[in-house]
């Protein structure tokens, strides 16, 4: 009988390590992973209830103002206020540049046909890297987001893009 890790188990899952858009993650393994979706490259569950939600994302940029009118959307999911400017939002370290950490409370109107859910938290970060934009979202209890929060901030600073181009192949090695 063979007994295997947390870790062991999801290693055999990511087995072939093909990545969307080449970009690889390491999820911290209490987020459950669930199926990607066309604008979800990476999805996951986490918390007590198993309801909190975190998605990566990449949308081009097709304005200068891509990263505001992105953030402000989010604000807009939490109607609160737009912001017109990005220089009072912290920044956080990831893919080898920096990405702006935007935060949320109440109640969130995720759109799509979604029911409005209430006594929410959002953390989210977004980062301009060439000509697109690479988000991070966490949707969640205030509770659970809280807790996950170093989790978070930890899982975006482990993203980064592999290019395939470069990985040697079996026969040239």
């Amino acid at each position: 009988m063979v007994t295997l890790t947390e870790a062991d188990r999801r290693d055999l899952v990511l087995w072939d390590k093909s990545y969307p858009g080449d970009l690889k993650d390491q999820a911290p393994l209490q987020w459950r992973r669930v199926p990607w979706t066309q604008m979800r490259y990476y999805n996951y569950r986490f918390g007590s209830a198993g309801d909190g939600e975190i998605w990566l994302s990449v949308v081009p940029s097709r304005a200068e103002d891509s990263v505001l009118q992105n953030i402000n959307r989010w604000y807009n999911q939490f109607r609160m206020p737009e912001i017109t400017s990005l220089d009072d939002l912290k920044q956080e370290p990831a893919l080898k540049t920096v990405g702006y950490l935007v935060e949320a409370d109440g109640t969130y109107y995720g759109g799509m046909g979604a029911e409005p859910r209430e006594d929410s938290k959002m953390l989210a970060l977004a980062i301009p890297i060439s000509r697109n934009l690479v988000t991070i979202k966490m949707v969640g209890s205030p509770a659970d987001v809280e807790a996950e929060r170093q989790r978070f901030l930890e899982y975006c600073k482990t993203l980064e893009f592999s290019d395939v181009d470069v990985i040697e192949t079996p026969e040239a090695k």
